[in-house]
C-alpha cells in the first residue's frame, strides 16, 4: 500500500530538485556502478556454477552499460563524470572492501568463496537498486523538465535490469547457502 501511495505521489506532486546535490548524488551512483563492474569481474573468477557464471557475465555486461548510461546522464546535465563527490569516494571504498574479501580466501573452501562472492554481489546490487529507485522518483517528480527528459529514458532502461539483478542474486544466494548445508 505504501508503495502505491508513493507512486501516486510521484505523479501528482513535483519537487524542485537541487541540481548541485543531484550531481553529487549522481557521482556517488556512478561510483557504485563502477564498483559493481569490479565486483562482477572478481565474482566471475570465483564462481564455478555454470548457471551463476552465465548470469554474472550477463549482469556484468549490463552493469558496464549502466556505467555508460550514468556517464551520459551526468554529461547531459552539465556535470563532469570524472568528478568524485565525498559520497562517491565512500562508495568506492566500500567496493574496495568487498573486493578485498573476495581476494583473501584464508582457508575458505571453493564453495564458501563462491557464496561469499554472491553475498558481495547482493550487497552491491541492493545499493545499486536503491539508487535507481531514487532516480526513478526524481524522474517522475522533478519540476525541471530537462532533468525529467534525461532521467526518464535512463531509468526506463536500467531499472528493470536492476530489479532482475537484485531478485535473482538474492534468490541464488539463498539457494547456494542452503545447498552448502545439505549433505
Amino acid at each position: 500500500m505504501a508503495e502505491m501511495v508513493e507512486t501516486v505521489k510521484d505523479y501528482t506532486t513535483s519537487a524542485n530538485i537541487k541540481r548541485p546535490l543531484l550531481m553529487e548524488r549522481l557521482s556517488e551512483f556512478l561510483a557504485v556502478e563502477k564498483g559493481g563492474v569490479k565486483l562482477y569481474e572478481a565474482a566471475i573468477q570465483q564462481v564455478r556454477n555454470p548457471d551463476v557464471l552465465n548470469r554474472f557475465r550477463e549482469f556484468y555486461q549490463q552493469t558496464r552499460r549502466h556505467v555508460e548510461i550514468l556517464t551520459r546522464v551526468i554529461t547531459s546535465l552539465g556535470g563532469d563524470p570524472m568528478h568524485m563527490s565525498a559520497r562517491a569516494r565512500v562508495a568506492e571504498e566500500k567496493a574496495q572492501a568487498l573486493l578485498k574479501t573476495m581476494t583473501v580466501s584464508d582457508g575458505m573452501r571453493p564453495e564458501e568463496a563462491e557464496i561469499n562472492a554472491i553475498e558481495n554481489i547482493v550487497i552491491a546490487e541492493t545499493k545499486d537498486h536503491a539508487d535507481w529507485q531514487v532516480l526513478s522518483h526524481i524522474a517522475r517528480r522533478s519540476s525541471d523538465s530537462r532533468i525529467r527528459e534525461i532521467l526518464k529514458p535512463a531509468v526506463g532502461e536500467v531499472e528493470p535490469e536492476e530489479d532482475k539483478h537484485l531478485s535473482w542474486t538474492n534468490e541464488q544466494m539463498a539457494q547456494m547457502s542452503l545447498a552448502s548445508l545439505i549433505e
